[in-house]
């Protein structure tokens, strides 16, 4: 009796294993339909059902980049990025999801977490299509933290005036020491998208205010 009772346990054990698995099966066939359905929101919760009742077998790694993909579509980067970060890890579609994690970081306001993502992405992948996408990404940043400091350095220039005569030479000097760190990043930027025009505005003009 011991032994039939050792054995339906174990059968039930079994029983049930099977039944999560075909249960995360279950899930996950239901996201694709709502992903194919562009049912963003409902696709995410089956999803992460599945992920979460996956069961000791090796994770299908595409369901993890469906579900950072339905998670970026409904605007939850927190979500996008931790998926596709696992997306990655599995090696699945590693490019793709290396530029989507730097994208949510730049949607969650992250510009330096999503520099060093970048960056890396840069070297790892550069034969990939995707590079491009990674280098316009990295100008758009370096412009944009060159375009504060420029501001910064005409706004220091625009404090002379005819009562501070003496104090010109100072203020060019402080306002230059602006305008270099803004013309560095501005070069950086051009290193990795030659044609931004933006960068090259911000060239010219420092070169403009460091003559007056």
């Amino acid at each position: 009796m011991k032994y039939l009772a050792t054995l339906s346990l174990v059968l039930l054990m079994s029983l049930g294993a099977i039944a999560q698995e075909e249960s995360a099966a279950e899930l996950k066939n239901q996201g694709n339909e709502a992903l194919r359905a562009k049912n963003y929101k409902g696709a995410l919760e089956l999803f992460e059902k599945a992920i979460a009742s996956w069961g000791d077998e090796e994770m299908e790694a595409a369901v993890v980049y469906n579900t950072a993909t339905c998670a970026r579509k409904i605007k939850d980067y927190e979500k996008a990025q931790k998926y596709y970060n696992e997306s990655k890890e599995l090696g699945y579609k590693a490019d793709v999801s290396t530029y989507y994690v730097a994208s949510s970081l730049k949607s969650l306001g992250k510009d330096k977490e999503m520099e060093t993502v970048l960056l890396a992405g840069v070297e790892e992948f550069s034969t990939s299509k995707y590079v491009g996408h990674m280098k316009k990404m990295l100008a758009g940043y370096y412009v944009k933290e060159s375009n504060k400091l420029y501001q910064e350095g005409q706004g220091i220039l625009n404090t002379r005036a005819d009562g501070n005569r003496d104090q010109w030479d100072s203020i060019k000097a402080k306002a230059k020491t602006v305008l270099d760190k803004a013309s560095g990043l501005a070069k950086k930027a051009t290193e990795y998208d030659p044609t931004n025009k933006n960068a090259q505005a911000i060239l010219t003009g420092i070169e403009g205010l460091l003559k007056s």
